[in-house]
């Protein structure tokens, strides 16, 4: 690989908080085990995950314990 390689350590000096913009998605909690191609390639998802769908169609699988700690539902 070519580049530096850095590591969570260079957040000791830099590195600034950020909040993710209120951008609505689409998701739906899957309710078996299942699998999606996505942008980066097939993926497998576990019962419970949601299935999401973002600003640009794609399509991503979420673990429903980050989903929920991480989403809000909205009207």
């Amino acid at each position: 690989m070519e580049g530096t390689q850095v590591t969570a350590a260079i957040f000791n000096n830099d590195g600034r908080h950020y909040v993710k913009k209120p951008i609505p998605i689409k998701a739906v909690p899957i309710p078996f085990e299942f699998w999606v191609a996505s942008l980066e390639g097939n993926h497998q998802g576990k019962l419970g995950d949601y299935l999401v769908m973002g600003v640009r169609g794609e399509l991503y699988i979420c673990d429903k314990s980050i989903f929920e700690q991480t989403y809000d539902a909205v009207d």
